[in-house]
């Protein structure tokens, strides 16, 4: 049987200091950017695979045999995360996976990021009850807002996603957030404000969340919100929360054996700082440069600069 440990895993990665759920293992269960939006912020770059079609896009047996490799060792994690490059909700056999690791794995809370979008299709809302926490992300309060920032799949209504959301509040006992994305000049007004604070209001969330760009999102234009502006708008909403940078534990995880190929395909999902770079590969931040320049220089990865710091990139 191949190593997972040194040849790498394909489905799941990090773990990642995340902002809102600590010490987090990826689980990404779809093909590299297949999903039912093309948001001008996302990290993870253009889809290229638009499509609200729900299948077994990749398989659940596999991604058993990774999450067993892994959690073997009873690694300390805050939260196994269902996330990643594409939407996990189109994947039909997301239950399956949520039950085998409540099944066996019971220490391990369970957190699902989506893009909201397909809670009013058929057994959607049956198969995530089993999450402990679902963040679901709603940036627009008009389908015209929407289109313009998520530019979805034609066949999305937006009506029906909104419809969808407030089906899943009344089912899921777990904790849902909401999250709204600010894109400066587009749902940054007075008015686009008040409209997307009724609308979440209206949806009834455990935790309405405020994000901005804080990793380089797919176009150049998108700009992150300024401090000052930001907590302005965090006073007029009132009852909103900026999401906090988060400190983890020092020396709370650590690549063994230095293994780069895990941390390439952490980045793919998600770019790092040098600091997030640190957690990640377990040495002082310090190194983490010297430690990279052989990818950068064999073009496996690259570097921007953002407001939070020079961020590294998978190519």
């Amino acid at each position: 049987m191949v190593n997972m440990k040194k040849s790498g895993y394909k489905y799941i990665f990090g773990p990642v200091p995340s902002r809102r759920l600590g010490i987090s293992l990826g689980v990404d269960i779809m093909p590299h950017k297949t999903c039912s939006l093309n948001c001008v912020y996302c990290e993870c770059g253009r889809t290229t695979d638009l499509t609200i079609k729900r299948a077994e896009y990749t398989p659940v047996e596999f991604i058993r045999e990774e999450l067993k490799d892994f959690l073997s060792d009873n690694p300390k994690l805050d939260f196994i995360t269902f996330s990643g490059s594409g939407e996990p909700t189109l994947h039909t056999g997301i239950n399956e996976i949520v039950d085998f690791i409540k099944a066996d794995y019971p220490q391990y809370k369970l957190a699902l990021l989506t893009n909201s979008t397909l809670f009013s299709q058929s057994n959607v809302i049956e198969q995530v009850l089993g999450m402990d926490i679902i963040i679901a992300s709603l940036d627009a309060a008009t389908e015209k807002i929407f289109i313009r920032i998520n530019r979805p799949h034609p066949d999305l209504d937006f009506k029906q996603i909104i419809d969808g959301l407030i089906c899943l509040r009344k089912n899921f006992s777990g904790q849902l957030w909401m999250e709204f994305f600010l894109v400066p000049g587009i749902n940054d007004s007075e008015i686009e404000l008040k409209k997307i604070k009724n609308l979440l209001t209206n949806v009834k969330p455990d935790k309405i969340q405020i994000n901005t760009l804080d990793r380089p999102g797919t176009e150049s234009w998108v700009k992150p919100v300024g401090k000052e502006r930001l907590i302005d708008i965090n006073r007029f909403l009132s009852g909103f929360e900026v999401i906090k940078d988060f400190t983890p534990e020092k020396n709370s995880f650590v690549l063994k054996e230095n293994d780069f190929s895990r941390f390439l395909s952490t980045l793919k999902r998600r770019p790092c700082t040098d600091k997030d770079a640190s957690q990640i590969l377990g040495i002082h931040v310090n190194n983490v440069r010297s430690c990279l320049e052989p990818l950068i220089k064999s073009g496996k990865i690259e570097k921007k600069e953002m407001p939070r710091g020079v961020f590294y990139i998978a190519k």
